[in-house]
């Protein structure tokens, strides 16, 4: 069967914040965890973690987009999948449940330009 997607879905290493949601909430006195992410979309990502993390956990997240704002995008995401790659190497994937139209069109925005230089570098390569 084939996969269908709704986003382009970009390879790129991209600095996260995040903490896990516990009973609905984020706990305000820990400090974020930091990551980074592998692929990204206009609805998820592929984020590395050095613990297993279980489906259906909620996060958290300010993605560190460089598209020149001054802030991140932030977004609450939720654990759908888990690979393990190594020894406390985890990837997870999310999907984001909570985000607004606005931040994510701005996510778009950038997925998309940073998809056309990547298409370019191979065409150019050719």
């Amino acid at each position: 069967m084939a996969e269908r997607r709704n986003f382009v879905r970009i390879k790129k290493r991209i600095k996260v914040l995040y903490k896990m949601i516990i009973d609905k909430f984020a706990s305000t006195k820990a400090p974020p965890n930091v990551s980074f992410t592998e692929t990204l979309s206009g609805n998820g990502m592929t984020l590395f973690s050095p613990t297993p993390v279980e489906k259906g956990t909620k996060f958290e997240m300010i993605i560190e987009v460089p598209d020149g704002k001054q802030h991140g995008i932030e977004l609450v995401g939720e654990g759908i999948g888990l690979n393990k790659i190594d020894t406390n190497q985890y990837e997870v994937r999310i999907k984001f449940i909570d985000i607004e139209e606005r931040v994510r069109d701005r996510l778009v925005r950038y997925i998309l330009k940073e998809d056309l230089k990547i298409k370019n570098i191979k065409n150019k390569s050719k």
